[in-house]
C-alpha cells in the first residue's frame, strides 16, 4: 500500500508541475508574440535610419553641422513614425503599464534627437555635446523599461545613431 501512495504522490507531483509550466507557457506566448510583431518594424527602422544618417560623424568633424543636423533631425522624425507604428500594435494586458512607460520613454528618446539635429543646425557644438548624451541616457532608461521583452531590433543602441 506504501508504494502506491508514493507513486500517487509523485504522479500528482508530477501533474503540478507540468500544469505550472504550461501556465508559465501561455503566460509567456503572449509576450513573445508581441515582440515577434515589434521586431520587424525596429529592424525597418534601423535600416533607414543607417541610410538616414549615412556619414553624419564625418560631416560633424568636417564642420558641417547644418547637413549633420538636418540629418538627426530626420532620423527622429522616421524614428517617431516608428513609435507610432510600434504603438499601435496591440499590446498584452498584463504588460500595458510597462509598455505605456516604454513608449513615453522612445518620445523622450525622439525629442531628445530633434534637439541634437536643431543644436547642430544652429552650430552649437557644446549643446550638441549634451543633447548627444541626453539622446544616449534616455536611450539606455527605454532600454531597462523594455529589458524584460528581450528585444534585439527594438533596444536603443547609440551606434545606430551615428
Amino acid at each position: 500500500m506504501r508504494g502506491t501512495a508514493r507513486v500517487a504522490v509523485s504522479i500528482f507531483a508530477a501533474t503540478l508541475l507540468l500544469a505550472a509550466a504550461a501556465r508559465a507557457e501561455q503566460a509567456a506566448s503572449p509576450r513573445a508574440e508581441y515582440v515577434a510583431q515589434l521586431e520587424p518594424i525596429c529592424e525597418a527602422n534601423a535600416v533607414a535610419n543607417k541610410r538616414i544618417l549615412r556619414n553624419v560623424r564625418a560631416k560633424v568633424k568636417k564642420g558641417r553641422l547644418r547637413e549633420a543636423g538636418a540629418q538627426f533631425i530626420h532620423a527622429a522624425a522616421a524614428f517617431g513614425a516608428t513609435v507610432g507604428k510600434l504603438a499601435a500594435v496591440p499590446r498584452p494586458g498584463e504588460d500595458d503599464a510597462r509598455l505605456r512607460r516604454w513608449f513615453k520613454q522612445l518620445r523622450i528618446v525622439q525629442a531628445n534627437l530633434r534637439k541634437l539635429g536643431k543644436a547642430l543646425k544652429g552650430e552649437n557644438r557644446i549643446l550638441a555635446a549634451h543633447e548627444r548624451i541626453r539622446v544616449e541616457r534616455s536611450g539606455n532608461a527605454a532600454n531597462n523599461v523594455g529589458f524584460v521583452f528581450e528585444f534585439h531590433q527594438c533596444r536603443f543602441t547609440p551606434s545606430r545613431f551615428t
